[in-house]
């Protein structure tokens, strides 16, 4: 009975000591309220697979009544766009721009043959399936309400540079994105707080050693170590899983290389705000998973509301995907990933230019 007392005691007093310590500690404090509420919020609002505002491409050859009836009651869901083209050359550059997710195509028989054909983007497997699905049953909606249809609709589906719509080809690449996202985010954190820690920091700042030079000295081995990791998993992806490779190698190593420069200097913010290596182990697991949920790896931005859609431009993920999902499954040159480039430069520069203020 007094051992289990004392036991009791023992218990009581590290329970007072661990919650004083939890609550006395305002980065503690941050951490319990702040993430929680804000992971809820995102994947509240943006986590979502229902189709909203997907962009689809329309080529009208039997210019009918009857598939301007059947459009029109499309439109009016409010979950799709549609954008009226002249031919199939114009609607496959829109496709390669990722300026419309799926292409519909009356042919001129329509009437008579009541068939309906749906291209997807196959790049995009989750996004293409639930166009595809939304769209398709939208049309079947409006044909049985619509008594000018004498035969059923029938939909004939392609997908285009993911034939068979297999996830796989289209995470892979992601994962890709989000390995290069976390390692070199946390080891860049790791390196620079590791040297506060052990005391080595300040011995380094009293030496010659410019800000410039600390700084550089300390993101280029773990870029080094991010390329190679690309490296590593393409070659996997490629020669394991299957998955193909159509862009240019130059292309996909130019942006990861400018993909880079966010991911270090976000490393390196993190460094700037920790003194120890758990707080910066939090602080990089509080950012990566909304840039993880804004990128649009999973979820389509397009179904997310418009204030977290104008959140995600400040996402380098969100363009890095891009850029590594079309190198595997569509190919394209570097003119057709410009807005990439240069968003991901933009960001990647202005974290190196605030991490750079930020350590002193």
């Amino acid at each position: 009975m007094q051992s289990l007392l004392l036991s009791w005691l023992r218990l009581r007093s590290l329970l007072g000591k661990e919650f004083l310590q939890l609550l006395r500690d305002p980065r503690m404090r941050f951490f319990v309220l702040v993430p929680p509420i804000v992971q809820l919020i995102i994947f509240g609002y943006a986590a979502t697979f229902d189709v909203k505002s997907a962009q689809v491409g329309v080529l009208d050859y039997s210019r009918s009544k009857v598939s301007r009836d059947l459009l029109a009651d499309v439109t009016a869901t409010g979950h799709f766009d549609l954008h009226y083209l002249d031919n199939m050359s114009q609607a496959q550059q829109l496709m390669n721009r990722n300026e419309v997710r799926a292409i519909v195509q009356f042919p001129r028989d329509f009437d008579r043959s009541g068939v309906v054909q749906l291209i997807a983007d196959g790049s995009d497997s989750n996004s293409a399936l639930l166009v595809v699905g939304q769209f398709s049953q939208a049309l079947r909606h409006s044909a049985l309400d619509t008594e000018h249809i004498a035969p059923p609709i029938e939909i004939e589906y392609r997908a285009w540079f993911n034939p068979n719509l297999e996830d796989r080809e289209f995470f892979v690449p992601g994962i890709i994105a989000n390995v290069l996202l976390i390692s070199t985010m946390i080891l860049t954190a790791m390196t620079v707080v590791r040297e506060r820690e052990i005391g080595t920091l300040e011995r380094l700042m009293v030496t010659p050693l410019a800000r410039f030079e600390f700084i550089f000295g300390k993101i280029v081995p773990v870029a080094c170590v991010g390329l190679f990791d690309v490296i590593l998993v393409s070659t996997v992806a490629v020669v394991w899983f299957g998955i193909p490779f159509r862009g240019s190698i130059v292309e996909m190593f130019f942006g990861t290389t400018l993909y880079l420069l966010s991911t270090l200097g976000l490393g390196l913010l993190v460094s700037s705000f920790s003194s120890t290596q758990q707080q910066a182990m939090l602080w990089a697991v509080f950012l990566i998973m909304p840039l993880v949920i804004l990128s649009g790896f999973a979820f389509p931005i397009r179904n997310m509301p418009e204030i977290v859609q104008l959140v995600t431009w400040l996402d380098p993920l969100r363009y890095y995907l891009v850029v590594i999902r079309d190198s595997f499954l569509k190919g394209g040159h570097f003119g057709d990933h410009w807005f990439q480039f240069t968003a991901m430069a933009l960001l990647g520069l202005t974290a190196l230019s605030v991490s750079a203020w930020r350590i002193r």
